[in-house]
């Protein structure tokens, strides 16, 4: 029989964040909507946007592997779930964003400066245990009292991202979707920073077996810590647009908002990698004498590696927003992918696409014009 011992991850408690402020972030609106129901203008010169998002992450990761972790006719509770889907990263990172919009009174021109930042933790430990062997042979006090098959992994993980964001760009929709309409073309910079960081241990006895003469087991124990980084810098366009669909901005709006961004990061990629695999075999003995430990091997590697790296970079997003004069609360989905941005090779540099995708909520308030 086997029992997961102890697991904690931060996926649900992500999810409850992000309903949490998705409620919060809904009554400040209605409470600003309500304020500013009898502002004047449709057109405020800035607008101030802030919110939060759960994101699904890919490529985060690569999980430690060794001969042992791959049984064939061992016990069940040794290999219960395959070592690398213990090893899985949280599937969910939870973080916020804030934006100002400048657009001056009587001008096309769009300035815009933004930053989006997400980090997610978990430590997640399962253990499996066989059952005692009790003495149903002469030999068994020659083996220790633990002597049973077993899996243990031990996983700290810890992922933290941020996105900046500075363009300029030339409103050129007036006229082309609507009153209430917009369509904005514009180029800038984009800095982007990764990292993460993971600590792992695997300790792991396949079975014991007692024969005639002696009684014997092999133990294995793996100990790994890597430290992956991305930091880039490049140029980006984006085009924005917005279509109404029901009202206008005075007396209460709602509209459809997509966008499309792109850019080129030039940066350097890091990795620092250090980890250790042994094992040994116990050989039981004759009775009233100890065992006795025979190492099979010990491997151990440590890297640090660094590349500079070109990366480019796809994002776009779709959502709903409802505007009331100067306040706005918008909903939405958004998806950005950095292509071949992490280094998730273990002995060897292997690159992986890095991506973010989930939903958003945002409130926004206009100021002037």
């Amino acid at each position: 029989m086997s029992e997961l011992i102890d697991t904690h991850c931060t996926q649900t408690s992500a999810r409850k964040q992000f309903l949490a402020s998705a409620s919060v972030l809904a009554v400040i609106a209605y409470i600003a909507l309500s304020d500013a129901a009898n502002a004047q203008s449709d057109h405020p010169a800035l607008w101030i946007d802030l919110g939060g998002q759960l994101e699904t992450m890919q490529g985060t990761y690569e999980p430690f592997s060794a001969p042992f972790m791959f049984p064939d006719t061992w016990s069940e509770f040794y290999g219960v779930k395959s070592f690398a889907e213990k090893q899985k990263a949280p599937r969910f990172s939870f973080g916020g964003e804030g934006k100002l919009v400048f657009q001056p009174d009587g001008s096309d021109w769009v300035f815009t400066a933004a930053v989006r930042f997400g980090r997610s933790n978990s430590k997640k430990h399962t253990h499996y245990q066989g059952p005692q062997i009790f003495n149903s042979s002469p030999y068994v006090g020659q083996i220790p009292k633990y002597a049973a098959a077993f899996s243990d992994t031990l996983v700290n993980y810890r992922e933290s991202h941020s996105v900046l964001d500075f363009t300029v760009g030339k409103d050129i929709g007036i006229g082309m979707l609507g009153r209430g309409g917009s369509s904005t073309l514009a180029a800038g910079v984009r800095v982007a920073q990764f990292s993460i960081k993971s600590d792992t241990s695997i300790y792991a006895r396949p079975d014991v077996e007692i024969g005639v003469n002696a009684a014997t087991f092999y133990q294995y124990i793996l100990n790994g810590t890597t430290e992956r980084n991305f930091r880039g810098i490049g140029p980006s366009l984006s085009w924005n647009a917005s279509a109404a669909l029901i009202g206008n901005a005075e007396e209460g709006q709602i509209t459809l908002d997509w966008g499309i961004n792109g850019s080129v990061l030039f940066g350097r990629q890091e990795e620092q990698l250090d980890h250790a695999t042994s094992a040994y075999h116990f050989l039981g003995s004759r009775p009233k004498r100890q065992g006795r430990n025979v190492p099979l091997y010990n491997y151990t590697h440590t890297t640090n590696r660094s590349h500079s790296v070109t990366v480019p970079n796809l994002g776009g997003f779709a959502g709903l927003s409802m505007r009331r004069a100067n306040a706005k609360v918008s909903f939405g989905y958004r998806a950005d992918f950095f292509f071949g941005a992490t280094d998730t090779g273990i002995d060897a540099r292997r690159t992986s696409d890095l991506g973010f995708h989930g939903p958003f909520a945002t409130i926004s308030i206009g100021l002037g014009g």
